[in-house]
This record gives structure tokens, sequence and C-alpha cells, in this order.
């Protein structure tokens, strides 16, 4: 749970402190490039399709939601434009797995 936690302590500082006009010439440039980072997303959404139907057929377990936020974190990496929810998913993950540890 260490290694989540300074992730995310990285990952913040880096989102926190970048420069504005680098972020935006990324997601500018990325823009143009048709559905190349589309194709990222192919993946994760199938493998949240496939959770979904598993935790609505009551196969889940209390880590459900927590394997959730993975892959929409997942999905909103692959795509620029939803960059701003990395960290919402990010915590969203976090809260999940810390309340996933203390219902076990």
């Amino acid at each position: 749970m260490l290694w989540f936690v300074a992730a995310f302590v990285i990952a913040s500082g880096i989102f926190k402190f970048a420069p504005a006009n680098v972020t935006s010439q990324t997601i500018a440039k990325s823009s143009q490039d048709g559905l190349s980072h589309v194709s990222l997303s192919v993946l994760p959404i199938v493998i949240l399709t496939w959770l979904l139907i598993t935790i609505f057929q009551g196969e889940g377990n209390s880590f459900g939601a927590a394997s959730f936020g993975f892959i929409v974190t997942a999905c909103s990496v692959a795509l620029p434009r939803m960059h701003k929810f990395i960290i919402p998913c990010a915590l969203l993950t976090s809260i999940s797995l810390a309340i996933g540890v203390l219902h076990t």
C-alpha cells in the first residue's frame, strides 16, 4: 500500500508543478493524431465491460470497486481529453482499496 501512496504523491506533484503549456501542447498534438489514442482505450473498455458483467452477476468481492477504479484510471490515461480525471479516479481506487482492506 505504501507504493501506491508514494505513486499518488509523485503523480500529484508532477501534475501540480508541470508547466501548463506542456500539457496544452500535448493535448493539442494528440488530438491531431486521429484514432491512435482511442485504440489505447479498447482493451480497458473490454475489461471494464467484463468486470461490470461479473459484478452484476453477483460474483464480485469487496475489491470490485477497486478493480473498477483501476480500469477507469487506465481509460483516463489512454484518452488525452480525460487526463483531468486521472487524480479523481486514482482517489476512488485508493478509497476503495482502503475500504476493501478494512472490510476483510
